[in-house]
């Protein structure tokens, strides 16, 4: 006979532990842009520190969303969103923001929008849904492989025109990652990496600025990486103090969004550094257990790619200051100044805890029905 004691699911859930990494994430972020930009705040040092707040404010609004909204939801929609957004981005080549020789804002007020940032999210559901609705079928390339090239072909190439080669190399090792986990063929896969290697350095040698960059990484000098490696090698054991850092006086250029991590080397030292990688690192892990234990492929598809989409930023920009990568221009996540990647991220981050209440809330339900006594399909013990 069935027991009549329903199982107790009221102890913290899984997901507890990676929201409070989020929260540390983002609150050490705000510390961060204080710190890095005080002395770029002209006559209000609270400049940056206010614009980043607000900037967090409107980051939760997209949290909620992603976390409220059903995960399946942004399914049905993919191919809409996917379509809108590459719209944008044909809008942004024609009117948007010009800065540092890129083309890759849209100006709003006193705020400016980058839109590739959410492109590359609309890009993860369109591809996540296009697997999981094809996961019992012959994974041949022209059906199950040649559609998600095409479109993401596409999304590549307008965000290559801005010129934005860092994101678009992310978002491509982003397609490629979640086509293996997709069980795409290796021997599909295998070429697509060559192929976009080729077109990569094809590329490179076709933008000029793409090309200094390169080469400054190779040994002509690079003036942004050598006082990021100036600044992480003054940083020693523990570091200058919090707010001690001399780099970010005008010789490090960008100290509180391209190059904080290296303002938190010098001013945190290595300690500051590893806690930092042990933060992510413990956000990858959790991150990865729940969209693992998704039995739903669409929701383990989307997830896995957003946990890893996050990890692999955070990797890039630490490469880069310290001097392992040429200059890419991609931001610290949670952590950099900026309003458009912090957005992107948090939505990108409350649409997986979505998908992991969605996995606990029919492991509930089932609970429910056995403490009535009536008929249910039983499902597997949630996994902690």
């Amino acid at each position: 006979m069935p027991s009549s004691k329903p199982t107790d699911y009221s102890k913290a859930s899984a997901n507890t532990g990676f929201f409070a990494i989020l929260v540390l994430l983002v609150g050490f972020g705000l510390v961060m842009v204080f710190s890095s930009s005080l002395y770029l705040a002209n006559n209000d040092p609270l400049y940056f520190l206010k614009n980043q707040a607000i900037r967090i404010a409107i980051g939760l609004v997209f949290f909620i969303v992603g976390l409220k909204v059903p995960y399946r939801f942004w399914g049905k929609i993919a191919p809409v969103l996917l379509v809108v957004g590459m719209v944008v981005l044909i809008v942004v080549l024609f009117i948007g923001r010009t800065a540092g020789g890129a083309t890759r804002w849209l100006k709003f007020l006193t705020f400016s929008l980058q839109p590739s940032e959410f492109v590359k999210i609309a890009l993860l559901i369109y591809l996540s849904a296009f697997f999981a609705k094809r996961e019992g079928e012959e994974r041949n390339f022209k059906r199950y492989t040649l559609p998600p090239l095409i479109m993401s072909g596409l999304v590549l190439l307008l965000i290559i025109l801005q010129p934005n080669l860092g994101t678009a190399s992310v978002i491509g090792m982003l397609v490629i990652f979640l086509m293996f986990v997709a069980g795409v063929r290796l021997r599909y896969l295998l070429p697509v990496i060559l192929l976009s290697v080729g077109v990569f350095i094809l590329v490179v040698t076709l933008f000029p600025h793409a090309k200094d960059r390169i080469a400054g990484f190779l040994g002509a000098g690079n003036y942004q990486l050598e006082q990021a490696k100036i600044a992480l090698g003054s940083g020693g054991l523990f570091g200058v103090g919090l707010g001690g850092g001399r780099q970010k006086f005008l010789f490090l250029p960008q100290p509180h969004t391209d190059f904080i991590f290296a303002v938190i080397g010098e001013e945190l030292g290595f300690v500051g550094v590893a806690g930092l990688t042990v933060l992510f690192l413990l956000f990858l892990y959790k991150g990865l257990k729940l969209a693992a234990n998704t039995e739903d492929a669409f929701g383990r598809y989307l997830g896995l790619s957003l946990v890893t989409m996050v990890f692999l930023y955070f990797v890039v920009h630490a490469g880069v200051s310290m001097g392992l990568l040429p200059t890419t221009g991609l931001p610290l996540p949670f952590i950099s100044f900026g309003g458009s990647a912090l957005s992107s991220n948090l939505l990108g981050i409350g649409i997986l805890l979505n998908v992991n209440r969605a996995k606990e809330k029919a492991y509930a339900t089932n609970a429910r029905l056995r403490w009535n006594r009536r008929p249910y399909v039983p499902s597997p013990s949630p996994r902690q």
